[in-house]
């Protein structure tokens, strides 16, 4: 587990700083931006906002309710009662993923696409690293990408598929992040974020070490 985790951080800091050189972010809302004709046409388009992103929260929000729920029963009940740790590890690591993007976000202070001045908006662009120790009054907090992370917060069930489901946990980890691509590309085309990749890494490396002291007595 130890290696594994060097290497997944080595490849996040490598990732950030070829994107700290590059302004790849930056780089990337202005390539959305000009292919809609120098305006974000799909901010309230149905397809990004009404179903990719207002959908999309419902989903996440249904399914963790799911799990809660599960939990309950297999509390109270003899039904699930089996898998009674692996779903304490799920209603702990969903809301603890929610929550570490929310605290970098408010640590970040970037202003989203739409409102930089270069995008149409009215405030001046600040790479999100320059916000650490200089932020600007007012910011919108568009940095990680919030709405991917309703997607990968997930990254759990693929910790859970390789102990109850192990030929099926590849098929898991790669739809959850296909389904955070899709997330984060839906916020691009609005102008909402410029980043769809910055959550897997640090949710992917939080929720590893929790599954197996969680779910330590469910392990044969």
């Amino acid at each position: 587990m130890q290696n594994h985790l060097v290497r997944l951080w080595g490849l996040y800091f490598i990732l950030i700083s070829f994107i700290a050189v590059t302004e790849l972010d930056k780089l990337v809302a202005n390539i959305w931006y000009q292919l809609e004709g120098g305006q974000w046409q799909l901010k309230h388009y149905w397809l990004t906002q009404t179903w990719l992103h207002d959908g999309g929260h419902d989903l996440a929000v249904i399914l963790f309710i799911l799990v809660l729920l599960s939990y309950v029963i297999s509390v109270l009940t003899r039904y699930l009662s089996p898998y009674r740790h692996v779903l304490a590890y799920l209603s702990m690591s969903i809301p603890l993923s929610t929550l570490t993007v929310s605290a970098i976000k408010r640590l970040t202070e970037v202003d989203c696409p739409w409102s930089v001045i270069e995008f149409g908006g009215d405030r001046p662009y600040q790479f999100w690293l320059h916000s650490l120790w200089s932020p600007l009054e007012g910011a919108d907090h568009c940095f990680p990408a919030g709405h991917a992370s309703s997607a990968y917060m997930f990254f759990g069930v693929y910790f859970v598929s390789k102990q109850l489901f192990p030929q099926h946990a590849r098929n898991v980890l790669y739809g959850i992040i296909v389904l955070g691509v899709i997330f984060g590309v839906a916020q691009q085309l609005r102008g909402r974020t410029s980043s769809a990749m910055i959550s897997p890494q640090h949710l992917y490396a939080g929720q590893y070490p929790g599954y197996y002291g969680v779910t330590g007595q469910f392990k044969n």
